[in-house]
């Protein structure tokens, strides 16, 4: 029996717990013997602490944009870590993460987030612990936060991906072009779909918290007959509330989904999607071969990752609020056009193509048993 620990960062439901999730259903599937465990560090290090950390955080990244933007880029883009903004980090984390290993005695580890990728960095490079360490990243580029060295296998979205972490050094026989994980009750539709032919039903989301000025946006919405549009709302129940007072026949709000299966269902009907460039959210409407138009990024990560998908022509960006004046007559132009939807669809497959057949989690719990990778 294995035991591996996942670990993502704060208890913000964001991606980072999405990815762990998804890694251990797959893990289970592959082998239900195997015990896994999503804990994280900041929590188990100062509970209270996590709290408050997480909301000074979600107000400062929706209240100061511009300046989360400018700091995220020079802390993690800009530069390299140095050992001086890495020794805060330990200084907090370090005996902790220590601490952690030693009471859960993992045959393996999975970090979903930088932080702790860091920590366990270091840590095995100075010979504190001997253990498997697997980086999963949850964005389409990565920044300079993630350990790399003494890093066991790397589970990457894009071939730029790729050639990053072998100029730092990485073997490629270590790296794994799987995409960002998707649980597995996240079906995968098998064939194209046929552009849509009446009402186009379009899903917008704002990310498991309901983030995003959605609010704003639907009011610029005129009705249109050709379109119907579908709010995910996340666990924002204020949003909820508000989108059901404006009483509009075009938009249907949709509360908090706790059930994957249900939210399968709902991609199923739907023929495109509004949405930020949340690394899960873009992967899995790829999964369900959804067109993707952005229109809303949060600064830091998103920002980079629209950078990223645009390159790959891999979704539509309306982010510019000229570009939103049209976005519902593009929208309408879409999936009124059978050669945009063919052409969308054969960039889709082409980015497809590259991937590896298996998922991060058999890859994973694989190797915890062979000590090898699939070749």
């Amino acid at each position: 029996m294995k035991k591996i620990l996942l670990l993502p960062f704060l208890q913000i439901p964001t991606g980072h717990h999405q990815a762990a999730e998804a890694i251990m259903a797959e893990i289970q599937r592959y082998n239900p013997t195997f015990q896994c465990e999503k804990i994280d560090i900041f929590s188990f290090s100062y509970k209270h602490l996590e709290t408050w950390s997480s909301t000074v955080y979600l107000r400062w990244i929706h209240t100061f944009p511009n300046t989360y933007s400018k700091i995220y880029n020079h802390m993690v883009i800009s530069r390299q870590v140095k050992n001086e903004e890495s020794y805060f980090y330990e200084l907090f984390f370090r005996k902790q993460m220590e601490k952690l290993i030693h009471l859960k005695k993992p045959d393996g580890i999975v970090c979903t987030h930088a932080l702790p990728s860091l920590l366990l960095s270091k840590l095995k490079i100075a010979g504190k612990i001997d253990i498997p360490i697997f980086n999963v990243y949850t964005d389409f580029f990565i920044h300079k936060g993630w350990g790399v060295k003494g890093i066991d296998g790397h589970f990457v979205s894009t071939e730029n991906m790729k050639k990053y972490l072998i100029k730092k050094g990485v073997k490629e026989e270590n790296i794994f072009l799987t995409g960002i994980p998707i649980h597995p009750e996240i079906r995968k539709n098998p064939v194209i779909p046929e552009h849509p032919k009446g009402k186009g039903n379009i899903l917008l989301s704002g990310g498991s918290m309901g983030a995003g000025k959605i609010i704003h946006f639907m009011k610029t919405i005129k009705k249109d007959d050709r379109l119907h549009y579908y709010i995910l709302c996340g666990r924002n129940s204020k949003l909820f509330h508000k989108l059901l007072q404006m009483n509009k026949k075009h938009i249907t709000p949709i509360g908090y989904i706790p059930s994957r299966k249900m939210m399968d269902l709902i991609y199923n009907q739907m023929d495109l999607l509004l949405t930020k460039p949340g690394g899960l959210t873009v992967t899995e409407a790829f999964i369900k071969k959804i067109p993707t138009f952005i229109y809303y990024a949060l600064p830091g990560q998103e920002e980079f990752n629209l950078r990223e998908l645009k390159a790959l022509q891999l979704v539509l960006d309306f982010t510019h609020p000229a570009n939103q004046k049209v976005l519902q007559e593009k929208l309408v132009e879409f999936l009124q056009s059978p050669s945009t939807y063919s052409q969308y669809f054969s960039k889709l497959a082409h980015y497809e193509k590259k991937k590896l057949p298996f998922s991060p989690g058999k890859l994973i719990a694989h190797h915890l048993i062979q000590s090898s990778f699939y070749k």
